[in-house]
């Protein structure tokens, strides 16, 4: 386990085994929490497009609709044998209880919003106004 799982496992939480092709979060779902990779894949989609596929053992996923309180941005599907620990605390627990992950919460958001606006602009087409 990793520093990062092992300091997300002192939370509230339950591990959780999908197998290929389960279905983990819908989109439009209520959120009840957040999600630490342990092992496996998971593949992100909005609507009918692959938006991302997470493998990377400790990222934090569906922290979104958790940290706005709003319903979930994205359908999560499991693309082989995964295990995630699905961190259930309000927060303003984690703000209160764990504030070091709290913070380390908005970093992850932070460097997802950067990669997100970097990989947009790699897309972009250029438009030249005459």
């Amino acid at each position: 386990m990793t520093q990062e799982q092992s300091d997300f496992s002192k939370l509230p939480s339950a591990r959780l085994y999908f197998r290929i092709g389960d279905t983990i979060v819908r989109e439009g779902d209520p959120s009840d929490g957040w999600f630490v990779l342990l092992t496996g894949k998971v593949g992100v989609f909005k609507s009918d497009f692959t938006v991302a596929e997470i493998a990377k053992p400790g990222t934090v996923i569906g922290e979104l609709g958790f940290l706005l309180n709003i319903p979930r941005t994205a359908t999560l599907i499991a693309q082989e044998p995964t295990l995630l620990l699905h961190v259930r605390v309000g927060l303003d627990e984690l703000y209160a209880k764990y504030p070091e992950l709290a913070k380390r919460m908005m970093m992850i958001v932070a460097e997802r919003l950067v990669k997100t606006t970097e990989d947009w602009r790699d897309t972009a087409v250029r438009v030249e106004a005459y």
